[in-house]
């Protein structure tokens, strides 16, 4: 298990990267691991939602899949996107 100062290293890192598939996979590695130091903490589903890793994985989420905003979507022009 990685510690947070090295969760966090790596979600700063991360903002450089350009494949979003890898993003995803090392986003998924690190949020077993935050949970696990969430539960030591005796913290819950708000720590990990909220918690500095996290939103820096799904900003470059959000940056790589062309920052669309859901509201964009309806079911008349899914495919379109």
């Amino acid at each position: 298990m990685r510690t947070e100062s090295e969760l966090i290293k790596e979600a700063i890192d991360v903002q450089l990267a350009c494949n979003l598939s890898g993003v995803v996979h090392s986003f998924a590695r690190a949020m077993t691991d935050l949970w696990k130091i969430a539960n030591e903490l005796g913290k819950g589903t708000e720590f990990v939602n909220t918690h500095r890793v996290s939103r820096l994985y799904a900003s470059k989420i959000q940056s790589l899949s062309g920052d669309v905003k859901f509201g964009d979507f309806n079911e008349n022009n899914l495919e379109n996107n």
